[in-house]
C-alpha cells in the first residue's frame, strides 16, 4: 500500500484542490465517442447497470454517458475536492455518488460494483508507476465480473525532456501534474503486458492522433494517444 502522504500525491492534491476545466472541447473528438465509449453503442447492454468515471473532473463524461444509455447509476471519483463539490451541487437530480480520491487507490468504492469504468486525460498525468498501478489494480477490484475498463493515455512522447517520464518510472519528485510532468506509453505491448499482470483480460488498444494539432498534450510531447480497452474475467 502506498502512503497517501507521499511527496507526489501531496503535490498533486495541492495543484488540483480548487478544481479543473470541464474540458468540453474533448467532446469534439470523434475517437472519444467511437473508441473510448464504443461499448456504449450497444445501449440495451447497459440498462440498469452501474458505471464509474475515474478522475471525473466536473462531470462531463458522466453527463455524456447518461445521455447514451439508461444506467442505474454512474459514479464519479476525482482527486479535486473542488471538482467533487461542483458535481454534487450541479448534478443533484442525477443518480450519481461522488467521491474525493485519496490519490493512491479508490478504497472508498465497493468490490464488484461497476459494469463499465472509463478514464480519459487523467492517467497520463501520473508519472509515478507505483501509484498508477495501485489505482488501476483497485479499479479492477471495483469492477463486476466481465466488466469493461476503457481509458486513454499519451503515446510516443519524448522522455528525454524534463517533463516526461517513461511508463515504469517512479517520478515522485515531479514538480507539477496535468501536463506539467506526464508519463508516456512507448509501445502497445508495454501497457498490455502490465494490464495482463494486474489481472485484466481481452486487452486491446488503438493509437491515434491527439484531439488536434493545437492540443496542449501534443505541444508538450504527446504526438499520439493510446486508447485501451480491457475486461475483468467473468
Amino acid at each position: 500500500m502506498i502512503a497517501s502522504k507521499n511527496k507526489y500525491t501531496l503535490m498533486q492534491k495541492k495543484q488540483y484542490a480548487s478544481g479543473t476545466s470541464n474540458h468540453q472541447e474533448h467532446n469534439n473528438n470523434d475517437k472519444y465517442w467511437d473508441v473510448l465509449l464504443s461499448d456504449l453503442k450497444d445501449t440495451k447492454k447497459w440498462k440498469s447497470k452501474k458505471a464509474l468515471d475515474f478522475a471525473c473532473g466536473k462531470g462531463r463524461n458522466i453527463t455524456n454517458m447518461f445521455k447514451l444509455c439508461e444506467w442505474d447509476r454512474i459514479d464519479g471519483i476525482d482527486i479535486s475536492p473542488g471538482n467533487i463539490e461542483y458535481c454534487k451541487q450541479t448534478y443533484k437530480a442525477q443518480n450519481s455518488f461522488w467521491y474525493v480520491n485519496n490519490g493512491t487507490d479508490i478504497s472508498d468504492l465497493r468490490n464488484n460494483e461497476y459494469h463499465f469504468v472509463m478514464s480519459t486525460i487523467s492517467l497520463q498525468h501520473i508519472p509515478v508507476y507505483e501509484i498508477r498501478r495501485s489505482l488501476i489494480t483497485d479499479i479492477l477490484r471495483t469492477m463486476a465480473p466481465g466488466a469493461v475498463f476503457s481509458f486513454q493515455m499519451g503515446f510516443g512522447a519524448n522522455t528525454d525532456v524534463q517533463n516526461k517520464s517513461a511508463y515504469f518510472d517512479n517520478s515522485y519528485d515531479a514538480h507539477g501534474t496535468n501536463s506539467l510532468h506526464d508519463v508516456t506509453v512507448s509501445s502497445e505491448q508495454e501497457i498490455a503486458d502490465d494490464l495482463k499482470d494486474i489481472g485484466f483480460v481481452n486487452i486491446t488498444s488503438q493509437v491515434t492522433d491527439t484531439l488536434s494539432s493545437e492540443n496542449i498534450d501534443l505541444d508538450l510531447g504527446h504526438p499520439a494517444w493510446i486508447w485501451v480497452r480491457c475486461e475483468k474475467t467473468k
